[in-house]
């Protein structure tokens, strides 16, 4: 017997893709989480270590986890391009080097304060958008800027809309 389906149920149902980055410059990692009521979280973290590429991975996956966790996720599902991880999580793989055997044993913690978990490894050409937020601190120049500044523009279609649709700059005194 099921419970009836409450309104609520896609504000308790979340959904991370996560991916880490590593590169001569730094390395980073890019978390999403979505639910199913449309609210969408997008992270993207410069890691001030060196790391390997697979503890990137690792370290993308636990920043994931501690993201849900901190929005009071109960159900999550978990996807991530990175086969190696996704394969350790799920047992498919042992963790031979003792630093991932850490990384595998935090995450495997992690995972038990939700209600339920599921873990998915995806192809990289279904992470873009994690892909991307991940890239984008770890290829950055050192102490550039630490700021990410979004704007939406909305298309002008007649000239007359056109000054409307123009931003407004203010000139700071």
């Amino acid at each position: 017997m099921t419970a009836p389906a409450s309104s609520n149920d896609g504000a308790n149902k979340w959904t991370i893709f996560d991916d880490g980055a590593s590169s001569s410059t730094g390395a980073g990692a890019g978390i999403i989480l979505e639910n199913e009521n449309g609210i969408l979280i997008e992270v993207s973290l410069a890691l001030s270590f060196k790391t390997s590429n697979n503890q990137t991975e690792y370290e993308a996956f636990l920043a994931g986890l501690r993201l849900a966790e901190d929005v009071g996720v109960k159900e999550i599902k978990i996807y991530t391009d990175s086969q190696f991880v996704a394969s350790q999580v799920l047992g498919e793989y042992q963790a031979k080097n003792d630093n991932l055997s850490e990384y595998l044993a935090l995450v495997k913690e992690k995972i038990t304060k939700f209600d339920s978990a599921e873990v998915h490894h995806v192809p990289r050409g279904h992470n873009t958008r994690a892909d991307i937020l991940s890239k984008l601190v770890s290829t950055k120049k050192k102490g550039g800027n630490k700021s990410v500044i979004q704007e939406v523009l909305s298309p002008c279609t007649t000239i007359s809309q056109m000054k409307p649709c123009l931003p407004t700059r203010r000139r700071q005194q």
